[in-house]
């Protein structure tokens, strides 16, 4: 009789990702199986996983677990049971379907033991239970050694994060300025999914160099990390140090902390209010949202030609008022691409006239005031360490600052904020705008036009014509 094993191999961290460590186990295992001359039905492979953490789901492990409790396999072999199991209840869930299913195997390379009988059953869960321990001890000493480099603001374990060499303390050129750009055409108002491909587009790729396309939560991350500001930073968290301060760190910042706030502010929406629909991103058409229907007044919006072929002299797409069931009267449209040529030379006009002024640069009045609040914070939160203050008056005091330090900190990346979408929105329209993401463009529209008015064309119309436009400029 064939007996089919489910052999599995497990290692908790695989820096470089090349699972040498399991194709060691595996390797092992399988000359076991072999000299008993067991089949491997299958490998079942958990690379760079914790089997202690209570977070970590291992998908080997249950498809192991799953498999074993269906018939696909008849047994389990590993390399040593902590490979298999490190907390108590897996263990458990195990010997149940051991129980359930008497027959089955179960063996590893170090030492084998029987989950049909009591001994075997005892010595399981004292093994368990010790490399548990293990686990634990191990966890602490981890932790506690991680809070000492955190507070040090040296550098912590885990692949060199983006934007710096090896060392993790000298900036990478390249790609600090793959962040510095998108720190600037975020603040602009180009949207995050614009950037994230972009990067794919250049094949960026993580520390990590899976080879696959760099993710949003990827791209996200990256750009709001603290370190960037030259912030120690713990679950992607700022560390704060027994002072009561943020920890700074050793390495190189890419940017300052101001800046970094306020692309956060930007990308998070910091208090954002409700959008007009004429002012959301979330556009694809260059008009949609701004051109209103003459005869209901509702926004337009743009649809692609289904009738439309490439090479045709035709416009590909056209703005229409949304039929009756969709809020409008559907009696308005107008050919898009004629549409929007001769919105963008008026202003191309308009941006001359204006003759690039530079912007508001004045500094925010408010910088002296939160440095103040932060020096209070920060003094409050020592007293109450060195137990100068109890914890009660300390929480007590610090609640309105905390206040006032969040609406200070709002205002000032607003300022931000609207000092670079004042300045990127003026651009040479001549050889800039083409190049500018749909967002930015409808930024610098909406700088000079509050909306375009839409006259119907009458029956038979082919021929555009802007007559029949009632611009409504912004001053």
């Amino acid at each position: 009789m064939v007996v089919r094993l489910g052999g599995y191999a497990r290692i908790s961290l695989d820096k470089d990702g090349e699972e040498l460590g399991v194709e060691r186990q595996r390797v092992d295992y399988r000359t076991v199986a072999a000299v008993r001359r067991w089949t491997i039905a299958r490998d079942y492979i958990d690379n760079d996983v914790s089997a202690f953490k209570l977070d970590v789901v291992r998908e080997q492990f249950e498809q192991l677990l799953a498999d074993l409790e269906s018939g696909v396999i008849d047994g389990v072999i590993a390399y040593d049971l902590d490979r298999l199991v490190r907390q108590p209840w897996d263990l458990e869930r195990l010997i149940r379907i051991y129980e359930t299913r008497p027959g089955l195997v179960f063996s590893t390379v170090t030492n084998d033991i029987n989950l049909s009988t009591d001994d075997g059953l005892t010595m399981a869960r004292v093994m368990v239970a010790f490399a548990n321990k293990s686990s634990r001890d191990t966890a602490r000493r981890v932790k506690r050694k991680h809070r000492e480099l955190a507070d040090s603001g040296k550098n912590g374990g885990g692949f060199p994060p983006f934007g710096w060499k090896e060392d993790r303390l000298t900036v990478d050129p390249v790609q600090a300025a793959l962040i510095t750009k998108a720190h600037d055409d975020l603040l602009a108002g180009t949207r995050l999914s614009t950037i994230v491909r972009e990067w794919q587009a250049k094949n960026v790729q993580t520390s990590r160099k899976t080879g696959k396309p760099i993710t949003r939560v990827a791209v996200k991350g990256i750009l709001i990390n603290p370190r960037l500001a030259g912030f120690r930073a713990v679950k992607h968290q700022k560390h704060i140090g027994p002072d009561g301060k943020p920890v700074m760190g050793v390495w190189e910042p890419i940017c300052t902390p101001e800046r970094l706030d306020a692309v956060i502010a930007a990308l998070e929406g910091v208090r954002a209010q409700h959008k007009t629909a004429n002012q959301s991103n979330n556009h694809k058409y260059l008009l949609s949202g701004i051109l209103r229907c003459a005869e209901c007044g509702t926004r337009m919006i743009a649809n692609m030609r289904s009738s439309w072929k490439e090479g045709s002299k035709g416009s590909r797409f056209t703005y229409r008022c949304p039929a009756a069931n969709d809020g409008g009267c559907g009696k308005v449209s107008r050919a898009g691409e004629p549409l929007d040529r001769h919105i963008i030379n008026l202003i191309h006009d308009a941006e001359a006239k204006l003759k690039a002024p530079a912007p508001d640069t004045a500094e925010w009045s408010g910088a002296a005031r939160l440095a103040e609040v932060g020096q209070e914070i920060s003094e409050l939160i020592s007293a109450m360490n060195a137990k100068r203050i109890s914890a009660a008056t300390a929480i007590a005091m610090l609640e309105p600052l905390e206040k006032e330090r969040d609406e200070l900190e709002y205002e000032r990346n607003r300022h931000t904020v609207e000092q670079v979408k004042a300045s990127a929105a003026t651009v040479d329209l001549s050889e800039e705008f083409e190049r500018l993401p749909i967002e930015r463009q409808r930024a610098v529209i909406m700088k000079h036009i509050r909306a375009i008015v839409v006259h119907p064309a009458g029956r038979g119309a082919r021929k555009f014509n802007p007559d029949l436009l009632d611009v409504v400029w912004t001053a």
